[in-house]
């Protein structure tokens, strides 16, 4: 999975992001991961994990709400096997191949 510092740099501005802002660069990350299936419990821990100690509480925390974003849009699903793991939908892989940077 991809870093997020490697997307957004600046993580008062990740904080400053809306979910449905945030929300495409953490799909992003989430398309590069090798596992097809991620729990989604140490998704906002990892993604937040690259920063600065003082800001990965909060940044896990609007990582979270950007998850639940995408989850809402059908960009992400939950596995039919374990409702704890978390794929990208075929909608969230032909949005995530449209990604471009910016707003980061």
């Amino acid at each position: 999975m991809k870093s997020l510092k490697e997307v957004c740099p600046d993580p008062k501005q990740v904080l400053q992001l809306e979910p449905e802002e945030l929300g495409p660069h953490v799909l992003h990350c989430l398309a590069d991961a090798k596992e097809p299936n991620i729990k989604r419990a140490i998704i906002a821990q990892y993604l937040s994990s690259h920063y600065e100690e003082d800001h990965q509480p909060e940044l896990a925390h609007v990582i979270e709400e950007a998850l639940g974003w995408l989850t809402a849009q059908c960009l992400l699903g939950a596995s039919p096997y374990d409702q704890e793991l978390i794929f990208l939908t075929r909608r969230g892989k032909r949005v995530a191949s449209d990604y471009r940077s910016g707003s980061c």
